[in-house]
């Protein structure tokens, strides 16, 4: 069956003397593999419609009994030109991308958090892309922080934040590893809703220590596997500060 649909572009290499596959999240949230036949040659359909870090319309099919599909058409609809022009900023969205890539189970709304994500990159906007992502991510893969009451005893004087048990911790509920909020509290919300505009109010050290939980947190609840990160991004997300 022929299908047509958006999809994100995560990874295309050459295949062949003539030809690449390319690695997609639909707007489904489905990974594929597509074989673009011919698309290594100078006179080829696809041109730069399936370079990575494009958001393009393809057209593709995949017989039941295969694994990998067949491209048609591709056509870009975002290829996100002000993320490209900045490399921090790339290898923001290159992070972005390979979450996409590795997280074991894609949840619905996978491929809606990235478009978003990039568009806000595509905007200005760069660390606090991330946070924003991470912290939506947890929600989309069940496993979200509660940040406004204490997770252990429900008291709504939180003061601290404890990767372990979950989200926000009171001052009876805190273990030595607790992060102290301060004012972070109202500044997790405000991410978590893609206010991104309030990360500049903060000074950097508090930038580093926001950066350093919400990391330890998706260690602790996602897995392992994202301190690869560590190797792409262009910022430290394990810095010292706590």
């Amino acid at each position: 069956m022929i299908k047509r649909k958006d999809a994100l572009i995560l990874k295309s290499y050459n295949y062949s003397n003539s030809s690449k596959i390319i690695h997609i999240l639909t707007e489904d949230s489905e990974r594929i593999s597509l074989i673009a036949k011919g698309a290594r040659r100078t006179n080829s359909r696809f041109g730069g419609n399936i370079e990575p870090l494009n958001l393009s319309e393809i057209v593709y099919y995949i017989k039941r009994d295969r694994d990998m599909g067949i491209l048609k058409e591709a056509m870009v609809k975002e290829p996100y030109l002000f993320i490209k022009d900045d490399l921090y900023k790339m290898n923001i969205a290159w992070g972005l991308l390979w979450i996409a890539k590795r997280i074991p189970d894609p949840q619905d709304g996978l491929f809606g958090l990235e478009n978003r994500s990039l568009t806000f990159l595509n905007r200005g906007f760069k660390e606090e892309v991330l946070i924003y992502f991470m912290l939506s991510l947890f929600h989309l893969s069940g496993v979200p922080p509660k940040l406004n009451k204490c997770v252990k005893c429900g008291s709504k004087e939180v003061l601290f934040f404890d990767v372990t048990s979950g989200g926000a911790v009171c001052e009876a509920c805190k273990l030595g590893t607790s992060f102290r909020l301060n004012n972070l509290l109202n500044l997790l919300n405000d991410l978590k809703k893609g206010r991104l505009r309030e990360w500049k109010e903060i000074t950097d050290s508090e930038r580093r220590k926001v950066i350093r939980m919400v990391f330890e947190y998706g260690l602790y609840h996602l897995g392992e596997w994202l301190n690869r990160l560590s190797d792409i991004l262009p910022f430290e997300i394990m810095p010292k500060e706590r």
